[in-house]
């Protein structure tokens, strides 16, 4: 019998997660991780807007009606030499629950994600059809990046992966995810990631999205940073039409470390909105954050972040920074960052927020150089993103970042070279 597929994420009940188990004739265990999954969806509605963090993004024309796609594009990925020998996975999602499946099992689907994302962590959970998993053993290096690479043929499908990175204890791996779909139709793309580092683990991790002009971007993230380990996260929004993306840290382990950097381009209509969660939990632990904008013609930027010391700690130290530069007079920023501090022994707690044009000195001194407005602009802009750019010490994610930011900022000399 061939199953039908269910239409959008608006019509999916209980039977058609069930159904999804059936077509890929998934073990028990995630028949049974699907229905939990499926009954938090149920329980926790959608936002309504009224919710401090989507008070600046309307869900009213989310296309809810598109087909739920079951061909999940074919992932590209790049393993270094000598990974897979050291007993590195790097591999679709899918493939990975059957060849791999009491490995997964331990790790898929057990943690909440953002709060203000709750409703689509659980829907992506039960209801994915795609995805990427990496897992890295014990006190193994990878020498060399790993590259994920999702392009979705349509634009008009729903479409909810989950990625699932694993680093065992004293591992150290670094990983480029890109995800691509064509311009057109408009589609909403559901992923979620959950990055997961052991104790003393170094993981670097960088998601690049270049959906095509009428996608939703609904997506959220979440990192569980190990006592003495180090986690930095890259995200890099260029494409989509709405971006709506919410990040969480807990920083559970003693002596833990994690930089969240962030890149945003938009221009024409484009709206991106984050939301930060970062939670120091444990004492000695360190969290800092850094996302910086450039916003073109009726660009739009919104930033909600929330640093949470818990009670109890010891000698934590975080900071938050978002930066928003308007290049239109009609583009506009709203950066919110937020301390919740309910420990009396920190060693630092603060943030910063800018939004502001180009100063017109800086565009001066860049002319009398010999540089036209245009060059003069790039330039600037180049400037201001180095100081993201210039902590991206890998250069494979670098140079396909710079590469990716210059379909909207153009390139310079320094880029060209």
């Amino acid at each position: 019998m061939t199953l039908e597929a269910p239409r959008a994420a608006a019509a999916l009940d209980a039977g058609a997660i069930e159904g999804i188990s059936d077509r890929f004739d998934e073990p028990d265990w995630l028949r049974a991780l699907r229905a939990r999954w499926w009954g938090r969806a149920e329980a926790t509605p959608p936002p309504t807007g009224q919710e401090e963090e989507w008070r600046r993004t309307s869900l009213d024309a989310l296309p809810r009606d598109v087909e739920l796609t079951f061909d999940a594009p074919e992932l590209e990925t790049h393993l270094p030499p000598g990974a897979a020998e050291a007993g590195v996975i790097l591999t679709d999602l899918r493939t990975a629950v059957r060849e791999h499946s009491e490995l997964v099992a331990r790790h898929l689907g057990l943690s909440d994600g953002p709060g203000s994302h709750a409703h689509f962590w659980a829907l992506a959970n039960a209801a994915w059809t795609g995805g990427a998993f990496c897992y890295v053993p014990r006190g193994v290096t990878v020498d060399g990046t790993l590259v994920v690479r999702q392009t979705l043929a349509r634009s008009d499908v729903a479409f909810h992966p989950v990625t699932l990175v694993v680093a065992d204890e004293s591992s150290s791996v670094t990983m480029l995810e890109e995800i691509v779909s064509p311009d057109g139709a408009a589609g909403w793309y559901g992923g979620i990631a959950d990055i997961q580092a052991g104790q003393a683990a170094d993981v670097k991790y960088a998601r690049l999205q270049q959906l095509g002009d009428e996608a939703w971007n609904i997506g959220a993230q979440r990192v569980s940073v190990g006592q003495d380990a180090t986690v930095t996260t890259l995200d890099a929004e260029i494409g989509s039409k709405i971006t709506k993306v919410g990040l969480e840290v807990e920083m559970s382990g003693r002596g833990g470390t994690s930089r969240l950097l962030g890149l945003l381009a938009a221009g024409d209509d484009q709206h991106i909105d984050i939301n930060a969660h970062q939670v120091l939990a444990a004492d000695y632990t360190t969290s800092d954050l850094l996302y910086l904008s450039a916003l073109y013609d009726r660009a739009r930027a919104a930033f909600y972040g929330v640093t949470l010391v818990e009670h109890g700690t010891k000698q934590t130290s975080s900071y938050q920074e978002c930066r928003n530069l308007l290049l239109s007079p009609d583009a506009g920023a709203e950066p919110i960052p937020v301390l919740e501090i309910k420990a009396n022994d920190i060693l630092r707690c603060g943030h910063g927020a800018t939004a502001g044009a180009i100063d017109p000195t800086q565009l001066f001194y860049a002319q009398t150089r010999g540089l036209d407005p245009e060059s003069a602009e790039r330039m600037i802009v180049r400037g201001f993103f180095e100081q993201v750019v210039a902590q991206i010490h890998d250069e494979t994610i670098r140079a396909r970042v710079l590469e990716a930011l210059a379909g909207r900022i153009g390139t310079t000399e320094e880029q060209a070279a």
